[in-house]
């Protein structure tokens, strides 16, 4: 067993909820620290504000989890470097989000221009008055830059925009600019309390992979098998689940499946990706399970080959290391395979900075940096035989190496 798995947890002491009587998620920090980040990674972009599009970004800078809606621009962030954020929120939700989000001021609550990305019908009259709300929009988000201060500098936007969103900034005299890699550079070193989320987020995967690996037999179907293990992962607190379940010869190379009425048969493999959230934060874990008692010479060789991939790619991770250097611990690999042998941040997304793969990461090596939280995965398989194997754990990076968070076993059949 690698050394690293030996060391004392740091971020597993906490239960899910707050209490009189213990430490715990201390949210208010939360909110403070990644509100913080953010603005300090502002002024290394150069950005008079930020404006958030995007659900998880207004989330890390506000607290606030407002639905999105596919093709729509219904609510947004504006975050001023010289002050608290200002959330543009529907008008019918406003009551809501004031009542509940008490550390908010008032105030920075005020009504969102709805623009619909893509018109319901495209009538000419409906695309006119898409047009002028474009306008208000961009007015709206001019006057918050005004009123601080910020009008003449760069405004840093996470989302493309259509044309008419682009001719309102225009007429605006927005200078926009990308805002996106300011947020992910913000999100990918976690704070305390974003790392304790995590850790609760990997417990609530364990016991996923728990009741596949149970559920498991000759009979049952994938999507049955999948069923057991979201009905656990929502009943401890996932916010939101999705993965894969793919089993027997689809567990070659061309694995991404989800759980079909596909039945297990003896002596199968199964492999399962838990993408799993809690309060926002996710996981990404893989593990290979056999259904049976014996597994084959081959089944074994492909496990191992895996197996020893990952943690060589996972012995390579240290704070201070470049990513090309973790890349190149894994097997090698191009665009072609890009998504067979990987490594990839993790947090309010599931693929956030630092970006390690082979075909990336030679050409654009970034520096791992103390408490960024990664997934690594690898794979092993033949097609010709219809066999795979994918295994996938979630770490943190330390000072001096990283600490496990995904811990549910190996499948000691296909080990030995």
């Amino acid at each position: 067993m690698d050394v690293n798995l030996m060391r004392k947890p740091i971020y597993n002491k906490w239960g899910q909820f707050g209490k009189d009587y213990e430490e715990g998620i201390n949210f208010d920090r939360l909110r403070k620290e990644r509100l913080q980040k953010a603005r300090e990674s502002m002024i290394r972009h150069d950005l008079g504000a930020i404006v958030a599009i995007r659900g998880e970004n207004a989330r890390y800078l506000t607290g606030f989890n407002g639905l999105p809606v596919a093709s729509t621009v219904l609510r947004y962030v504006v975050l001023p470097v010289t002050a608290d954020p200002v959330i543009f929120e529907l008008g019918a939700d406003i009551g809501r989000l004031k009542e509940s989000a008490t550390w908010m001021n008032e105030k920075n609550i005020i009504p969102s221009i709805p623009v619909f990305a893509t018109p319901h019908h495209g009538t000419p009259i409906e695309i006119e008055t898409r047009e002028k709300l474009s306008y208000l929009w961009a007015d709206g988000i001019k006057k918050i830059l005004q009123d601080y201060g910020v009008a003449d500098k760069k405004v840093g936007f996470d989302s493309m925009f259509d044309l008419s969103m682009i001719n309102a900034l225009d007429y605006a005299n927005i200078d926009y600019v990308d805002g996106q890699s300011a947020m992910m550079e913000a999100r990918s070193v976690k704070t305390k309390d974003e790392l304790q989320l995590l850790s609760i987020a990997s417990q609530i995967a364990e016991a996923g992979l728990y009741t596949i690996d149970k559920a498991m037999k000759p009979g049952i179907r994938e999507c049955e098998v999948w069923a057991e293990a979201a009905k656990t992962m929502i009943a401890l607190g996932a916010d939101s689940l999705e993965g894969i379940c793919t089993t027997g010869g689809r567990t070659n190379p061309y694995y991404r499946q989800l759980g079909t009425d596909k039945i297990l048969r003896p002596n199968d493999l199964l492999i399962t990706d838990i993408v799993v959230s809690y309060m926002g934060y996710h996981t990404c874990v893989v593990r290979t399970f056999l259904n049976g008692n014996k597994a084959t010479k081959e089944q074994k060789k492909y496990y191992r080959e895996a197996y020893e991939s990952l943690y060589k790619s996972i012995n390579a991770v240290k704070a201070g290391v470049m990513t090309d250097k973790v890349a190149a611990a894994l097997p090698e690999g191009d665009w072609a395979n890009y998504s067979l042998n990987i490594g990839h941040g993790l947090g309010l997304i599931v693929h956030e900075t630092p970006s390690i793969v082979d075909a990336y990461s030679k050409a654009c090596p970034t520096e791992i940096k103390e408490n960024m939280y990664i997934a690594l995965e690898t794979y092993a398989g033949d097609p010709v035989s219809e066999q795979g194997v994918r295994l996938e754990e979630n770490l943190v990076v330390t000072k001096d190496g990283y600490e496990i968070f995904s811990r549910y076993p190996f499948d000691e059949k296909l080990m030995d």
